[in-house]
């Protein structure tokens, strides 16, 4: 008799995970996977009772008669069990997932961004996708326009030439002629008189409308509209330098062709960054549309009298132009141009790689191997600064008279009070507060004002700037100290700079009574960090660095229109991250480049967050001097002031660059760029 019997033999096995972790500046983790592993094996065995016949096989090696090999053979013979044993019949290996909790291995980064990867080389330029005579174009985060003059977004059709401004500059930034036949400014600056050039119609726009011609109507009703000093509704583009050139003053067509515009307080930059068309952003659009059509007929279909019109549009999607056949100033070689919104860097790099696109700006740390594959960057010799505002620093209580005194004493304003600055109800270790010298307990011998001065200048010394240019924009981007001061200007002085130091910045919190807790803050800080334009991996590098010497940085990322009431309304109290106000590296160390936004003449306006009389009287100084030698002495006063006093700071400027598919662009030559603009007038756009 033959009994068999199963065994079960169930071994759990215990896994040992090793996790090398290369960090740069981040904390390590751990991550859920699914392994298979050996829960138990099971062993078929059978027992032989001792006194039982079986059958056993016995396998042997013969040598075969009369051959010189050897076979292998297998033999069953019939033996007696004589003692009970097991013999194994065989071992069966179960398995089965198993979820377990692993140490991560880390991913370098930077403060928590993605390490930028620079490819060694990369495909060369294809072949252009696009159809003969039409080019097409990468749009950025937002792609938004109107054709109201008083709206925000108008500047996108002043960019790509539908709407044309009075002037535009020339290759050495010059102003000259676009719609102007001839001007005269008045010479005791009060007005400025301009003649239009006749006959230049506008678009017929999508019905085929005849809208007639530009006129002086025209452009008083476009620019009335824009000013926020005159139209208190106007959200235009720089609303503030309107607000400081015109004031509340009404522009007036005296004729068919002639406008009178009234000067409030001069502006040297007035026909190139305030009437230029690379400037600011309002659109000079038809009021003979406007007044047949209604307003927001003419929101949706912008009538310009630009080289291009718009064949179609929708917004944040594309934006499709056509060109206007016999325009008075140019016929472009370019039939049909097309922008496509393409908010992502990879996207819109892919994008040109594949021919998709024949122009695009990608992130600076892709040019190098881009141009190897043979693309070309084209510039209209424009950069950015990206600042850092300490918003909550209205220090004026009473509204900025350039006369300083009231109409009564021989002055041109009487004062207006301001009212309650409501922004330093509550302490905030960034905003001084110059009416109350002990608010927030300051250290003995130290005013509010001081404290808050030292906080703003640790601030910056814990910026690592060269750092951020290397990693964030492989060494393309430069540092930035001072607000609108670039570091490359001849005038330049490095005893303005405030270097890496992370020990004097943590000596002077520690001075200005802000010592680490027992958990390492010193105090929490918002941070509102602007999406799109490049602001948002540097201001999470930013943030990174101010945790390291305490700084509990609350930092949120937000579409720039959500934190504009604040700053228009002068609430805001987050600092914020930025290329406004004085924006571009590349204007001229004479050029009053601040003074609107950053003080209170520009209420109603655009501001970047804070007020100080100090800035509106540096442009009316600057404006009022003929000398440039005299004007580069009071920007070097500018700057010292800025640097001394910090409410707002630099991190770094870039330039501004595309890349053009060889295979489709020959050539585009832009007038010089007067703000931060890459790309604008593609009616020189040169086909291959």
């Amino acid at each position: 008799m033959k009994r068999m019997h199963i065994v079960r033999t169930i071994g759990l096995l215990a896994l040992s995970v090793m996790a090398a972790a290369i960090v740069a500046a981040c904390s390590s983790s751990t991550e859920t996977i699914v392994e298979t592993v050996v829960v138990e094996k099971e062993v078929i065995k059978e027992v032989q009772v001792a006194g039982e016949v079986v059958e056993v096989e016995v396998v042997k090696e013969v040598l075969v008669p009369g051959e010189t090999k050897i076979e292998t053979v297998v033999e069953k013979v019939v033996e007696t069990v004589k003692g009970d044993k097991e013999v194994v019949l065989q071992t069966v290996v179960v398995e089965k997932e198993k979820i377990v909790e692993v140490e991560a291995e880390e991913v370098p980064t930077f403060y928590g961004l993605p390490l930028p990867a620079v490819p060694d080389s990369v495909d060369p330029a294809p072949a252009p996708q696009s159809a003969d005579g039409t080019v097409v174009v990468r749009g950025g985060l937002e792609l938004r326009g109107s054709g109201m003059p008083g709206d925000s977004s108008g500047g996108m059709f002043t960019g790509q030439s539908v709407t044309e401004k009075l002037f535009l500059t020339d290759a050495a930034g010059e102003a000259v002629n676009q719609v102007v036949s001839d001007w005269t400014l008045a010479d005791d600056l009060s007005k400025l008189t301009i003649t239009l050039k006749p006959d230049i119609p506008f678009h017929s726009g999508p019905d085929g409308d005849d809208f007639g011609v530009l006129t002086a109507a025209d452009v008083a009703w476009a620019i009335n509209t824009g000013n926020p000093g005159y139209n208190p509704e106007s959200a235009t583009d720089g609303g503030a330098n309107w607000i400081g050139f015109i004031g509340d003053n009404e522009v007036l067509a005296v004729d068919t062709y002639t406008v009178e515009i009234p000067i409030d307080n001069f502006d040297i930059r007035w026909p190139t960054f305030i009437l230029g068309q690379s400037g600011l952003g309002l659109s000079i659009t038809s009021k003979n549309a406007y007044d047949t059509k209604g307003e927001d007929w003419v929101r949706d279909n912008v009538i310009g009298t630009g080289p291009f019109e718009v064949k179609n549009y929708s917004r944040d999607d594309v934006l499709e132009l056509t060109a206007v056949e016999g325009h008075h100033r140019i016929t472009p070689e370019v039939k049909t141009y097309i922008l496509r919104a393409i908010p992502d860097d990879d996207t819109a790099k892919a994008a040109l790689q594949t021919g998709t696109v024949d122009v695009s700006d990608v992130a600076l740390d892709e040019m190098t191997a881009l141009q190897k594959a043979g693309f070309e960057v084209l510039s209209a010799g424009a950069g950015s600064f990206h600042s850092i505002s300490f918003s909550g620093n209205y220090w004026e209580r009473t509204k900025y008279c350039a006369a300083g005194t009231s109409i009564e004493e021989g002055g041109e304003c009487d004062p207006v009070d301001l009212g309650t600055n409501y922004t330093v109800r509550h302490h905030m270790p960034w905003v001084g507060d110059p009416e109350r010298p002990d608010f927030g307990n300051p250290p003995e011998g130290m005013t509010n004002m001081e404290r808050a001065q030292k906080v703003r200048t640790a601030l910056s010394w814990a910026i690592d700037r060269e750092l951020i240019s290397e990693v964030l924009f492989a060494n393309a981007a430069w540092p930035n100290y001072v607000y609108g001061a670039d570091i490359n200007n001849p005038n330049w002085q490095d005893k303005w700079a405030t270097p890496y130091d992370v020990a004097a910045a943590e000596a002077l919190l520690d001075e200005a009574g802000y010592p680490k807790n027992d958990k390492g803050i010193r105090f929490e800080m918002p941070f509102f960090i602007r999406i799109g334009r490049g602001d948002e991996d540097i201001g999470v590098a930013v943030s990174g660095m101010w945790g390291e010497i305490g700084i509990d940085v609350q930092y949120w990322k937000a579409q720039y229109q959500t934190y504009r009431p604040n700053l228009i309304g002068r609430t805001a109290i987050a600092p914020w991250i930025h290329s406004a106000g004085a924006e571009a590296p590349h204007n001229p160390w004479d050029w009053a480049v601040m003074g609107n936004s950053e003080c209170s003449r520009g209420r109603g306006g655009f501001n970047i967050g804070i007020e100080i009389y100090e800035l509106c009287k540096f442009m009316d100084d600057m404006n009022a001097e003929s000398d440039k030698a005299a004007r580069i002495e009071l920007r070097n006063a500018n700057v010292e002031f800025l640097a001394e006093n910090m409410p707002v700071i630099g991190t770094v400027a870039r330039p501004n660059v595309a890349l053009a598919n060889p295979n489709k662009i020959a050539s585009w030559d832009m007038p010089l760029a007067v703000r931060e603009a890459a790309l604008h007038h593609p009616e020189f756009i040169k086909l291959k």
